[in-house]
């Protein structure tokens, strides 16, 4: 079983733990967790040792995928700096991440640039909702 969840952060890690309750009874089980690398501008992933330890624990069943550098997502409209925020939280989760690495945007919001964008970013698949691409 492969489940996936969003907003894995510093301050959601401790939430965390459900899941290693999960993975105990069952051995196969997989997570798929799509990442903030920087939730509000206060917590980058990279820099944190709480973190990286965290994750040398989980890495044999958990994907880190990216979620979105700050937690904001697009408005309803276009914004000009999309493929800037994509970018910054690609490289700034780029050590976690799989040979094919996922998106899934805060809010499942998406614009008209943003496959695009992904697509220039050799993402493999983006999640919509309950769905993966």
């Amino acid at each position: 079983m492969i489940a996936t969840v969003d907003d894995l952060c510093l301050t959601h890690l401790g939430k965390f733990k459900y899941f290693d309750n999960i993975k105990k009874v069952n051995p196969s089980f997989k997570l798929t967790a799509f990442t903030i690398a920087n939730y509000n501008n206060e917590e980058l992933l990279v820099e944190s040792d709480i973190f990286k330890t965290w994750f040398e624990k989980h890495k044999d069943w958990v994907e880190i995928a990216v979620h979105s550098y700050d937690h904001k997502y697009p408005p309803d409209a276009d914004r000009d700096n999309e493929e800037f925020w994509i970018t910054k939280a690609l490289r700034s989760l780029y050590p976690f991440l799989p040979k094919d690495y996922g998106y899934r945007s805060p809010g499942w919001q998406t614009t008209s640039k943003t496959i695009g964008i992904l697509n220039k970013l050799n993402f493999k698949y983006i999640a919509y909702e309950t769905m993966i691409k």
